[in-house]
């Protein structure tokens, strides 16, 4: 999500062969072509967002996908919801439970629902 700051997180290094480094000018030239957080522009009438974090997720740090959805809060102009579902014990799906991954799957098909009626 911030692909820029992500070699600094715990598991980040271990990306930097395949998707290069800041260090680098090849490297940082294509780490902000993916940066999603870095390509949010103001007052634009971005869709309904939903993002996903677990807070005991050890390849993606809780911060970015918080730090994504607050920018696009702040940035959107559609008026539609920008949302963060935050799973207390769960991480990046592996480990789940059975109960955790149909919480998901329910929270996202609401959201979906609900996005998709026009409001």
């Amino acid at each position: 999500m911030n692909a820029t700051r992500n070699e600094f997180t715990e598991s980040g290094p271990i990306n930097v062969p395949e998707f290069g480094s800041v260090t680098t000018e090849e490297g940082l030239r294509a780490l902000l072509i993916i940066d999603a957080y870095l390509r949010v522009r103001d007052g634009v009438p971005y869709p309904a967002v939903l993002l996903t974090t677990g807070l005991r997720d050890a390849r993606v740090p809780p911060w970015q996908p918080a730090k994504l959805a607050a920018r696009l809060q702040a940035a959107t102009a559609s008026g539609r919801p920008v949302l963060m579902r935050v799973e207390e014990n769960g991480g990046h799906g592996a480990g789940s439970t059975r109960d955790q991954e149909q919480a998901l799957l329910a929270d996202v098909l609401a959201f979906i629902l609900h996005a998709s009626d026009g409001s």
